[in-house]
């Protein structure tokens, strides 16, 4: 018999019940602080009894409700045993399996986003937390306090050992995408990319962003008190007003705040700064990658153009009418340039999307490969 699953809040920040239609018995995946009162009237209407709020990480970018949920159902409070939060009450360990009649998770300790984060299996179904989103939501940030991107690319290499068949439900959804495969997101996902984990990490350092003031006060609050997780930070040299009083914050993403996890548009794409990309263009030709420009011919050439030797003009707006301008081996390398970086990080994204697996956003784009004194051609 299929568990009952049902998704909770909106699509854009995700949590999940799941629950054994003969025992009764119930789990909350990343329950939110607002949807306590409605999760325990949907608890109570379908005659469900809690056995665990679960946590996959430590929350960013809303106050979690799981400790609330399960002090007033006497179910437990969940995390990874990485956890430093102060309120959790059961410690998962990596492959531990928590049960609710006969539904059976298993937890799969996938760290990088925090060092917390665990992934949780039920069958065919695989809730990702901020570990894995969908499509070119790509994954959580890797530039929080405690993350560490060389770890996330080890946790997306166990996911090889998964089948392709199972179903991936995130803790966000910023785009509508609704569910989707692991053999899907193996395809369309930029952090699948045939990438090393040196060119994984060189990429997140590329886009990498100071955390704001209110997502580390959201932390201490998950923690449990501001002054553990100003303590257990100090190390990463983190300007904390955790301490701060949050009573004012929303209890989720505050206004003009969605995505907070996302990647913006450069930040979705595998990037490089311009030196690496000279390095790569400067290979013997054998080595060497495709270059592709995706500006307007007359910023190519002409008069006011000018662009990196070897670079080939194909307009972002052609783009998807000339993919035979492109090499036929979906596996072959290929570095996208334009003025300064965001319409090759368009071009880039379109690409994976369909079916490249080794695409390179150029940061900076062809300004900065001027700037940097490296030789153009008109």
């Amino acid at each position: 018999m299929d568990p009952i699953l049902e998704q909770i809040g909106p699509a854009a920040c995700r949590s999940y019940l799941v629950a054994c239609p003969r025992a009764r018995e119930a789990v909350v995946i990343d329950a939110l602080a607002e949807d306590v009162p409605a999760t325990l009237a949907r608890l109570e209407r379908g005659g469900l009894r809690l056995v665990a709020a679960i946590d996959t990480h430590t929350h960013a970018d809303h106050l979690s409700g799981g400790a609330a949920l399960a002090a007033a159902t006497g179910g437990t409070y969940a995390l990874h045993e990485a956890t430093e939060c102060a309120t959790v009450r059961d410690r998962l360990r990596d492959g531990q399996v928590v049960e609710a009649g006969d539904v059976r998770l298993e937890i799969l300790h996938t760290p990088g986003h925090t060092p917390d984060s665990a992934s949780i299996r039920c069958g065919r179904l695989l809730f990702t937390g901020d570990f894995l989103f969908l499509a070119q939501d790509g994954a959580g940030r890797l530039d929080l306090p405690g993350s560490d991107a060389g770890v996330h690319w080890d946790s997306l290499q166990r996911l090889a050992s998964l089948g392709g068949e199972s179903v991936v439900l995130p803790g966000h959804d910023y785009e509508g995408f609704g569910a989707s495969t692991l053999d899907e997101e193996r395809r369309r996902n930029p952090r699948f990319q045939d990438l090393s984990r040196v060119e994984y990490v060189a990429w997140q350092r590329a886009i990498a962003m100071q955390t704001p003031d209110w997502m580390l006060a959201v932390i201490a609050a998950n923690l449990g008190t501001a002054a553990e997780h100003a303590s257990h930070h100090a190390d990463h040299g983190a300007k904390s007003s955790a301490a701060a009083d949050i009573a004012g914050l929303s209890q989720a993403c505050p206004p003009g705040g969605g995505g907070a996890c996302q990647a913006g548009p450069m930040g979705r794409v595998p990037t490089i700064f311009i030196d690496e990309a000279a390095r790569r263009v400067g290979r013997v030709a054998a080595d060497r990658p495709f270059l592709l420009d995706v500006r307007e011919p007359h910023e190519f050439s002409g008069p006011r153009g000018r662009h990196a030797p070897g670079a080939v003009l194909v307009p972002l707006a052609q783009l998807p009418h000339r993919l035979d301008a492109l090499p036929d081996d979906l596996s072959a390398e290929i570095l996208v340039i334009c003025k300064s970086g965001g319409r090759s990080a368009r071009a880039a994204e379109f690409l994976i999307e369909s079916g490249r697996r080794r695409v390179f956003n150029i940061a900076g784009g062809t300004d900065a490969w001027a700037g940097a004194g490296l030789p153009v051609e008109r």
